[in-house]
């Protein structure tokens, strides 16, 4: 049986794909098995096929993860399997959970990210708050998966 997890945020090239390399990278690094990691955009302005940025592709590489330079990006308006066969739906903010959550053939959990492990608030675009935030995110980020791996241990063990 495996456990589906998408990620979202408004255009799958910053937040939601940087949430999902890592947590793909905790997972094996936990051995755990069972789960498979996507992620997508949930904005007017997604686009398929769009590059990673270039931050995420640094910040990554300061994780040990390797991503591949690319075109990435899944908009899930043209992408409803990824909503509909998800078991738990991690979004950025909450107006992103609102999205999804009119959306056709949701099945699983919609929460934000920070909401599913305990935490309050959203998980702000760090390029609508200037460059120094951008570390400041992919820590947040990171400090949330530490939780949600945690917390998927229990649902596939």
């Amino acid at each position: 049986m495996v456990f589906r997890v998408l990620f979202v945020c408004d255009a799958n090239t910053f937040r939601s794909p940087m949430a999902e390399f890592m947590l793909r990278k905790m997972l094996a690094d936990h051995g755990i098995e069972g789960v498979e990691v996507c992620s997508g955009g949930v904005a007017s302005h997604a686009r398929d096929r769009c590059m990673v940025s270039q931050d995420v592709i640094l910040l990554l590489r300061e994780e040990g993860i390797i991503i591949p330079e690319e075109p990435f990006s899944k908009d899930l308006k043209k992408h409803r399997s990824l909503v509909e066969d998800a078991d738990l739906i991690l979004t950025m903010t909450e107006r992103q959970k609102e999205l999804v959550s009119k959306m056709d053939g949701v099945k699983g959990a919609i929460y934000t990210l920070k909401e599913y492990v305990g935490e309050k608030g959203d998980i702000e675009d760090p390029r609508m708050l200037g460059e120094d935030n951008y570390k400041k995110c992919k820590e947040e980020i990171k400090k949330c998966l530490e939780k949600l791996v945690e917390k998927l241990l229990t649902k596939v063990t």
